[in-house]
């Protein structure tokens, strides 16, 4: 398994940065988020960059707008743009969603994405989306939907609903075990990695727990002392035969190179161990 840098990672400091950084620690790539980039000229500036440092550009941020009938179209012509501008510059992968739906209040995730939606508005979303599965295949790049809260794949059940509708080998899913469990209406992160066996195209891994008033969540925690157990994941991910990319992304707060770097040790530690001892529970 590959391991990548989540540029949204140095979200407060330029891409040369994350760049830079991604090089010195031995990250296998970069997912580039939109943070850090909105046109041609500012993908091509990436391009260079990964050139130069050379850590390959591994995924890309983008995503469609289906719920937003003034927007929905529109939103699926900029995605076109972005599997174009994928293809154009060798990124393998567009990181992303299909829609937002949020309800009175975005803080409380389960209350959010799928829990407001009928059946009647993943058909819709399935059948929308279509369009854009079918250009994703034409160009030859993997768009993946992450499990993402205030989403209508905020869940593993949700999303696998959604890929069975869309039905193409050219979307999948990229669970992220860290929104997961803010998401208290998913199945957890455990069960929610079950649930998308075989459809798993990606993997974002970051940790948090809950404040300490339990009314929240706190993303300021390495993937070594969150409240997911990143051992069981990896060897989930081991069981069933993942070999693609793992994008470490910490959302916390501090200076983000500290977190960069230990993460990388963990979670290379954790797959050679998985790997060494067959997932020895």
């Amino acid at each position: 398994m590959n391991i990548v840098l989540h540029s949204y990672t140095f979200r407060g400091y330029s891409v040369e940065r994350a760049f830079y950084k991604a090089a010195e620690y031995g990250y296998d790539g970069i997912e580039l988020s939109t943070v850090h980039f909105k046109t041609e000229a500012d993908i091509q500036k990436a391009v260079a960059l990964s050139k130069k440092f050379q850590v390959p550009i591994a995924s890309i941020d983008g995503g469609t707008d289906l719920l937003n009938e003034a927007n929905a179209n529109a939103s699926i012509e900029k995605m076109k743009w972005l599997i174009d501008m994928a293809a154009k510059y060798d990124i393998p992968i567009i990181n992303g969603g299909i829609a937002n739906k949020i309800g009175t209040d975005g803080s409380k995730y389960g209350e959010n994405g799928s829990v407001l939606l009928t059946d009647a508005d993943y058909e819709y979303l399935g059948q929308k989306f279509q369009d854009v599965a079918k250009y994703a295949e034409e160009n030859k790049i993997l768009i993946v939907f992450e499990i993402h809260m205030n989403t209508p794949h905020d869940t593993g059940a949700s999303t696998l609903k959604l890929l069975e509708l869309i039905d193409s080998e050219w979307v999948k899913a990229n669970p992220d075990p860290g929104n997961i469990f803010a998401i208290t209406s998913s199945e957890g992160p455990y069960a929610a990695v079950e649930k998308v066996r075989g459809r798993i195209g990606y993997f974002h891994a970051k940790n948090c727990r809950k404040t300490a008033l339990g009314n929240g969540w706190n993303y300021s925690y390495l993937l070594e002392n969150g409240s997911v157990d990143y051992y069981r994941i990896v060897c989930q991910l081991v069981e069933q035969g993942f070999d693609g990319s793992i994008c470490i992304e910490y959302c916390g707060e501090g200076d983000p190179a500290f977190a960069a770097a230990k993460d990388i040790v963990y979670l290379r530690g954790l797959i050679k161990d998985a790997l060494l001892s067959n997932c020895l529970k």
